[in-house]
């Protein structure tokens, strides 16, 4: 550190308020002393208890010991410091174009994000709407009530996570421990035990999964976090077999293969969807021709021969008419057959 910064007061304040920690934890002067000393800055506690007391309570949520209802705790001297468990903030960073984004990642991340991973989050989303709030000379604080992130499809409420599973899960795969599960399975519509090594973590839509392999096997599968219905972290250290997840994701984990991997979908297409397609394509070689004597549009483009692929082609409904691959085509066909037929009365 330079030895400007080291007489710079802004720069020690800045310094001062990212080593304050949130309620309940807290941090006394002597601590704090030593820590700006670490980083460089040479002050006395009584100059750091000036500048606490005197400039950086009056704005900022800071609470100090000498201020607590608890005698006790009153009592104690070195005081300690900590923010409000409630504050916006710790240190004014954000810029106003990054509160918007954050106030838009909030509404988005409330329809993927299990509650207790949301309440982490809290903190930021406070900060970025207040200081939406205190803008409306320029307009901003209007853009947050006016812009909404919709969904492409219907949005499911996040599945139920309990607070315990959800640290408990967080701490296994960050520190790269055992987890012992109680796992609610599907197949076997019981609970299970597992011994799971922790690999990655996968929100897909309103379910978050652990994606892990059990004890003696080598392949790796995900496992929804609202199944856990009861989670221990071992000391033992977890082996993950240097798992990659790009590679897991690519080898059809959360949407099956039905054919090779691949195919070329060659189908004629609505006006309305040829130009959603063309706007956002499905791959990057697709082509859009029209078809003679129609408005419909004739579309090639290579795609994942997956579940995923059959029900985005069934979403379209009568938008789409798929010709190529004939395994694609039939199976399209008796779908929408098999489900015209359920609604049909019974007996005809």
């Amino acid at each position: 550190m330079t030895q400007r910064a080291i007489k710079d007061p802004l720069a020690r304040n800045l310094v001062l308020l990212r080593l304050i920690p949130r309620h309940p934890r807290s941090i006394s002067t002597v601590e704090l002393r030593d820590a700006l000393w670490a980083e460089g800055f040479d002050i006395n506690l009584r100059s750091l208890q000036r500048d606490l007391t005197g400039k950086l309570s009056t704005l900022f949520q800071l609470v100090c010991s000498s201020e607590d209802s608890d005698e006790a705790v009153r009592r104690l001297r070195p005081y300690r410091w900590s923010f409000a468990a409630g504050a916006q903030t710790t240190v004014p960073s954000i810029s106003p174009a990054a509160a918007l984004a954050m106030n838009m990642a909030e509404e988005h991340l409330r329809h993927m994000l299990p509650p207790t991973v949301l309440d982490l989050l809290e903190p930021h989303f406070n900060e970025s709407r207040a200081l939406l709030q205190a803008m409306d000379h320029n307009g901003l604080s209007q853009w947050s009530r006016r812009v909404r992130v919709v969904p492409p499809v219907k949005a499911l409420l996040p599945a139920q996570v309990s607070p315990e599973t959800w640290d408990r899960v967080a701490t296994g795969l960050l520190s790269g421990q055992v987890l012992q599960v109680q796992y609610l399975s599907r197949a076997k519509g019981q609970p299970i035990d597992l011994t799971l090594h922790p690999g990655g973590l996968a929100s897909r839509g309103a379910t978050s999964y652990l994606i892990a392999r059990v004890e003696r096997f080598d392949d790796f599968r995900h496992y929804a976090l609202h199944r856990i219905l009861g989670v221990e972290v071992l000391e033992e250290r977890a082996d993950d077999r240097g798992f990659d997840m790009d590679v897991y994701l690519k080898s059809a984990a959360f949407s099956p293969r039905i054919g090779d991997g691949a195919a070329t979908l060659h189908a004629d297409v609505h006006p309305q969807l040829a130009w959603a397609l063309a706007e956002t394509p499905l791959g990057p070689e697709q082509q859009l021709q029209a078809v003679e004597g129609t408005d419909w549009q004739r579309l090639r483009v290579d795609v994942r021969d997956d579940q995923e692929m059959v029900a985005w082609i069934l979403a379209q409904a009568d938008r789409i008419r798929v010709i190529e691959p004939e395994t694609l085509r039939n199976r399209i066909a008796l779908r929408v057959r098999d489900a015209a037929a359920s609604y049909l009365p019974a007996g005809s």
